[in-house]
């Protein structure tokens, strides 16, 4: 089944959530659309009903949008809290594509699914589920975690631009660069110096 919107589709659709995000490169642009099937008793078992993306630029990121969608929308749609957790070494599994982890690349309809959810949590005013999915974002352009730079960290790009350019973060409105270097900076001193 084909999840693609064309950007007429794109614009008329309602959804519960939206989100969008560039590539490094900035030579894509792919924005999401969620609709949630809402469980009223226990929040936490609101799925991902469906799942929809518009691609605008470069055609080479397809694939990997094509097996999120793909994962997100099988059996009836993923748990909310899974999807936040999807990594884009789970994308890349499902494709079997063999790739070393320090050559591991930001998936750009990854990141804008996930401001989807938030937007979604904005819109519904789940302040808690809002704040949980949100308070490790150290860069919100490209949805970069503390957790995704300390994986880069501990795998040798030990260095603000080698931290970038593995993880998108500082590359859009560079309001994150003191918390990256900050969080880099803990990391030397916890490590006594990162070699």
């Amino acid at each position: 089944m084909n999840y693609e919107l064309s950007v007429q589709q794109a614009e008329i659709h309602t959804a519960d959530g939206f989100g969008k995000s560039k590539s490094t490169d900035g030579k894509t642009l792919i924005k999401t659309w969620i609709k949630v099937r809402r469980d009223r008793e226990i929040p936490e078992f609101d799925a991902i009903e469906e799942f929809k993306w518009n691609l605008e630029g470069e055609d080479d990121l397809r694939k990997y949008t094509e097996k999120l969608a793909e994962m997100l929308n099988e059996n009836g749609g993923m748990f909310i809290e899974d999807a936040l957790k999807l990594k884009e070494k789970d994308i890349l599994s499902m494709l079997n594509e063999k790739i070393h982890p320090q050559d591991a690349f930001p998936i750009p309809a990854l990141r804008a699914m996930k401001k989807a959810i938030v937007n979604y949590f904005e819109k519904t005013s789940q302040k808690e589920r809002l704040r949980k999915a949100t308070e490790t974002v150290i860069c919100h352009c490209r949805h970069v975690t503390d957790l995704d730079i300390q994986e880069a960290i501990e795998k040798g790009h030990n260095t603000l631009e080698a931290l970038s350019g593995v993880t998108g973060a500082g590359t859009g409105c560079n309001t994150c660069i003191g918390k990256v270097v900050e969080i880099l900076n803990r990391r030397k001193t916890a490590f006594g110096g990162i070699k």
